[in-house]
């Protein structure tokens, strides 16, 4: 909001016994005024000075106010101008409107209605500014680099997402559920040529076979029994922006269809209109499904499929990309404590814990695990004691490399176990014995003799 007492107002005309009562009342107000009485003047003071406020009369020689709002506009395109205009020249007032100035007075006008056009004026220019802060606190939170993890599959799929942030087209993203899809669609709407438009979520998944038709093209009023107005549907919601369809794989056949018209023609059939309607909107799609096993078995189109799938994305689950989880423990840490107003660290034993673990709900899962440790947490350092018990080691799995192993409660044989990954790893090589021994990290002589140990032979067809 801005300070009365240090706003700034440009005042321009050429009549200078007018331009002296303008700065009087102006002053009377209670804001700072610099009078000129040029345009050529007031550009000078524009890139000398800083300005909230532009008032100029329209009528002057050499350069008029015309001329000076669009000089205005290029160089600092956000600056409120207000216009004057004698009686009788409206229509260049409107002229002047046209070209972006935010009001304009008619002389002679009121001492009071001047000032309310400049307050009006200074109190838009406060909106814009606002609106500006937010769009950019948004754009931020939702910026690649807020995907926390430094991984080299996520930092691969991240900056194939930087690519087509910028690109108009269709992106489909694959993930299991809990990997941040929607946030992934988030960073490439709010970091494209679209940002400053609409993002519509869609969840598919959520809305009844009945209704879906409705919700995604809306209807008009008196299209069925109910319809008490025209509603407009999720895509003419977002024209202009972008739509994200996230559990596309929900969709019923029908509504497959209609999608593909929207792909191809880039157009809508509203409930109730007999009028296809143009919408210009970009579609992020989003599954954790096997979109080519449904095909086969005929529950999603294949053409659709190819539609959607012009730059497909896969997000790597978490218990492929561990190294992120002290990043991501330490980015939910940060945010959590302060949302609770707490102070709390982990036991390394915690955190090598958390490593360990499968995840098989992602990084949400472990958003929603470290918010559970924090609430009940007492001491200011969350141990193992805090950690949930089906997390425990213990009760779960032991991994070294990227083997994991899920332990049977009841024991195994340690022999089956040896022969079964001597099996495995011949097999994976079409049972060539060096290059198996190679990925054992033994000898060849050594699988040879486990081999015979055994009994493990080629399998032929």
């Amino acid at each position: 909001m801005h300070s009365v007492k240090h706003t700034n107002i440009l005042l321009v005309d050429d009549d200078r016994n007018f331009l002296r009562v303008l700065t009087y009342h102006v002053q009377q107000f209670g804001f700072h005024a610099t009078p000129v009485s040029s345009g050529k003047e007031a550009l000078d003071r524009l890139s000398s000075e800083k300005l909230d406020l532009v008032v100029t009369d329209l009528k002057m020689p050499e350069m008029d106010g015309l001329q000076l709002l669009t000089a205005i506009r290029q160089l600092s395109p956000p600056l409120p101008v207000i216009v004057l205009t004698a009686h009788g020249s409206i229509d260049k007032a409107v002229e002047a409107i046209k070209l972006g100035a935010s009001d304009f007075l008619t002389k002679p006008f009121e001492k009071e209605e001047m000032r309310q056009t400049i307050l009006n004026a200074l109190k838009m220019k406060d909106l814009i500014e606002e609106n500006e802060v937010l769009a950019r606190a948004v754009g931020k939170k939702f910026e690649f680099d807020s995907l926390v993890g430094s991984s080299k599959k996520l930092r691969d799929v991240l900056e194939m997402g930087e690519q087509l942030a910028e690109v108009d087209t269709t992106v489909l993203i694959l993930g299991e559920s809990g990997t941040g899809k929607e946030l992934f669609a988030r960073a490439l709407h709010f970091n494209g040529p679209r940002r400053n438009r609409p993002f519509v979520v869609v969840n598919c998944g959520a809305i009844p076979e009945t209704l879906i038709e409705s919700e995604l093209f809306g209807y008009r009023k008196g299209a069925f029994t109910g319809a008490a107005s025209d509603k407009k549907g999720k895509f003419e919601t977002a024209d202009g922006g972008t739509v994200l369809l996230d559990e596309v794989a929900e969709l019923p056949l029908n509504m497959q269809v209609r999608l593909l018209r929207v792909l191809q023609q880039k157009e809508i059939d509203v409930v109730g209109d007999p009028h296809p309607k143009k919408v210009d909107v970009r579609i992020v799609a989003a599954t954790n499904q096997d979109l080519q096993a449904l095909i086969s078995e005929g529950k999603f189109r294949e053409d659709l499929y190819y539609r959607l799938s012009v730059a497909p994305l896969v997000l790597p689950p978490l218990r492929e990309r561990r190294e992120d989880i002290p990043l991501l423990l330490h980015h939910f840490l940060e945010k959590l404590c302060l949302r609770f107003g707490k102070e709390v660290d982990v036991q390394p034993d915690v955190m090598s814990e958390l490593q360990s673990y499968d995840w098989p709900g992602n990084v949400r899962e472990l958003e929603n695990i470290v918010e559970r440790m924090i609430v009940f947490n007492r001491t200011g350092t969350i141990g193992m004691a805090d950690v949930p018990p089906h997390l425990v080691r213990a009760n779960r799995s032991f991994g070294f490399g990227n083997v994991v192993m899920k332990l049977p409660e009841d024991g195994f044989s340690l022999e089956e176990l040896e022969k079964n990954l001597l099996y495995e790893a011949l097999r994976r090589h079409s049972w060539n014995q060096s290059q198996a021994a190679r990925y054992l990290g033994i000898t060849r002589n050594t699988l040879i003799y486990r081999m015979q140990k055994f009994g493990l032979k080629e399998e032929r067809s």
